[in-house]
């Protein structure tokens, strides 16, 4: 059994993953950091020092509300081995949905089955195979809940190159909510 992950530490994760991409990682805080990223430091090899940093960083660049409803109530993850079929029944954000029209909860397959309802640009996730192949795994894909539902919070572009190009047994890493377990009083 893989063992138990903070959410705070699942932040901090998904901001170092993203340090060197065009999201506004700019604060000051996070500059040597960024070198450490450029220079493939992994993120094990970073001190709680520099994971606090990165997670208030996450707060200040993905701190919108669908991101922060989705930890809501989630105080650990655990390290998942996903199917395609465990993929594909995972819903998506809100806000992917709506680009297929929908004004109800879609899961993943429903999304990526259907068409756009107006044009995306071309990095869109839903485009992540084309181009040049990428790794097909990376950092695991982050699932929190939305609507009390399983959501696909984090690893668009990572989901769709494993749902598009993937052996059908092939599993990707997923950090998934573990389950609280209230304790009645006796």
């Amino acid at each position: 059994m893989e063992p138990l992950v903070s959410a705070e530490q699942v932040r901090a994760r998904w901001a170092y993953s993203e340090l060197l991409s065009d999201r506004p990682y700019d604060d000051p805080s996070v500059q040597e950091l960024k070198k450490k990223a450029l220079e493939r430091v992994p993120f094990e090899d970073l001190n709680a020092e520099e994971h606090g940093v990165l997670a208030q960083a996450w707060y200040r660049v993905r701190g919108v509300p669908t991101f922060i409803h989705g930890f809501a109530g989630i105080t650990s993850f655990q390290l998942a081995d996903w199917s395609r079929e465990q993929l594909a029944a995972s819903y998506v954000i809100p806000y992917f949905a709506h680009e297929v029209g929908a004004q109800e909860p879609k899961t993943f397959e429903q999304w990526i089955e259907a068409e756009p309802i107006r044009s995306l640009e071309p990095g869109h996730a839903r485009y992540a195979t084309s181009g040049a192949p990428r790794s097909a795994q990376g950092e695991p894909l982050i699932v929190g809940r939305l609507a009390g539902l399983p959501t696909l919070l984090d690893g668009y572009h990572r989901a769709v190159r494993f749902w598009k190009r993937a052996a059908p047994t092939a599993t990707l890493l997923v950090y998934v909510p573990c389950v609280e377990v209230a304790r009645t009083p006796r």
